[in-house]
């Protein structure tokens, strides 16, 4: 009880993309693009920065109100749109400095996303515009052969140079802390103790536990989160898992043509069982029970999409865990996490969601825990590989690489209580590797061969176990 307060506002979510809008605000700025997955909660938290920040504020959105596309069809000179707008919406006194223009599902108008070079240029109005990552970062559609191909010859939107891009996400761990009620001192006490390695001590250890399994099981979209907050009926959060999985093989449906559409949702929906298996490398031969050659030349395309379409955390293959990790990625090997791990465990199915209540973590190969470390570390900006060598005397396996700060990082999630981990063991002897982190079922401490061992749930706060950088800010 000490560490939580109660939630006062229980009809809001607190959300970080709040002070990320404020920032944006208070300086000198571009038109604003906020693009993420479908139903993570951008027009929401857009139409609240705007109610907070704003004497008024006009909104179009471009998807269900196609009357709307009007406004950019003639002259996108600011002055003539703002006429336009004017007359779309007599009762909002458009004025600059006041008046906050949002521009919703920016993807289903082109002409709408060229208008903000209009109005970056001009400078007097603030925009903002959203958009899914189907449209925004992809093309709509895939030809049969799987190459890209847009419905009616409409491109891709790439960025213009003409606006600043933020990519959105449900929500992460520490929002989902908050949504429950844990005070801001409790979250500051757990960061001091991942930055200065010490314990954090068996109160926090229950308390934030406890938390971080029912975020394994509720997910971080917003729906999901707040239906959990208000009835901590873990049922009804699997209905709207379930609704949430239906609006995605929906989209599947929508932004795809023909066979592609039964490709790309046959991906999809293996995904779970392709990381249920020890080797978790994503396999196109298990998707069809193909030759591994011919099922890749049938699927490659197709996974692209999941992965421009935000639905999969992609983690590619290094042939030498060196600096640059970019340089040694192995672009046709690669492991797909699902971006939401509640959405995964909805697909794992009820069995699966019992076991992890009662504390089974190393159900499905300890693939639940990867999926939710690699959805945190997703989250906190990390870009993610791994390495495997199935044979020789450097032969090892390690999880998750990342760049953390100026170093080197080998990461590995232990799911159960088994606490050996050869690979991680021996990876600094082979490799130039500084940071050697365990992600596991214990509290915070360095062992005597310099590994560091944190709780699963610290995988969301790994920019706290960055070194601190006293050189210039990049």
């Amino acid at each position: 009880k000490s560490i939580c307060d109660v939630n006062d506002d229980s009809n809001m979510l607190r959300r970080k993309i709040s002070d990320t809008l404020s920032e944006w605000k208070g300086r000198p700025h571009k038109c604003l693009l906020l693009k993420g997955q479908r139903q993570v909660g951008k027009t929401f938290s857009i139409r609240e920065f705007a109610k907070t920040n704003y004497e008024n504020y006009v909104e179009y959105n471009l998807s269900t109100n196609r009357s709307s596309r009007n406004i950019f069809e003639n002259d996108l000179e600011v002055d003539s749109l703002i006429s336009a707008m004017r007359l779309f919406s007599p009762d909002v006194d458009i004025q600059p400095g006041t008046t906050l223009i949002f521009l919703d599902e920016i993807q289903d108008c082109p002409r709408a996303k060229e208008a903000l070079k209009s109005f970056t240029l001009d400078g007097r109005y603030d925009v903002i515009a959203s958009g899914s990552m189907l449209g925004v970062d992809i093309p709509k559609d895939l030809d049969d052969e799987g190459s890209w191909k847009s419905e009616n010859d409409i491109e891709p939107l790439e960025p213009t140079g003409y606006d600043e891009q933020i990519t959105m996400y449900a929500l992460d761990f520490e929002e989902f802390c908050w949504a429950n009620g844990i005070k801001e001192s409790e979250i500051s006490k757990l960061r001091e103790s991942i930055r200065e390695k010490k314990e954090i001590g068996p109160a926090f250890m229950d308390v934030f536990s406890r938390l971080f399994r029912d975020f394994m099981l509720v997910g971080g979209m917003p729906e999901a989160v707040q239906t959990f907050i208000d009835t901590k009926d873990y049922a009804l959060v699997g209905k709207v898992q379930r609704n949430l999985l239906e609006s995605c093989y929906r989209d599947i449906d929508r932004y795809n043509r023909s066979i592609n559409r039964v490709k790309v949702l046959d991906c999809f929906k293996n995904i779970p069982a392709q990381l249920s298996n020890s080797n978790k490398k994503f396999m196109f031969s298990r998707v069809d029970g193909g030759k591994s050659r011919n099922s890749a030349l049938k699927y490659k395309g197709n996974m692209l999409w999941i992965e421009g379409a935000g639905y999969g955390n992609f983690v590619y293959s290094l042939n030498s865990i060196e600096k640059s990790l970019r340089g040694h990625e192995v672009r046709d090997q690669f492991k797909v996490y699902l971006s939401d791990t509640g959405m995964l465990m909805e697909m794992y199915g009820r069995q699966a969601k019992q076991d992890l209540y009662s504390g089974n973590v190393e159900l499905n190969s300890g693939a639940i825990m990867e999926n939710v470390v690699a959805e945190n570390l997703m989250k906190s900006g990390f870009h993610m590989w791994y390495y495997r060598k199935n044979n020789g005397p450097g032969m090892m396996e390690i999880d998750m690489i990342i760049e953390l700060g100026n170093d080197v990082a080998a990461i590995e999630v232990k799911s159960g209580k088994k606490r050996d981990a050869p690979s991680i063991s021996k990876v600094d002897k082979i490799f130039r590797v500084k940071r050697r982190i365990k992600f596991e079922r214990s509290d915070i401490y360095v062992s005597e061969d310099g590994i560091e061992h944190y709780p699963l749930f610290a995988s969301a706060f790994v920019k706290e176990m960055e070194d601190v950088w006293d050189g210039p800010a990049f």
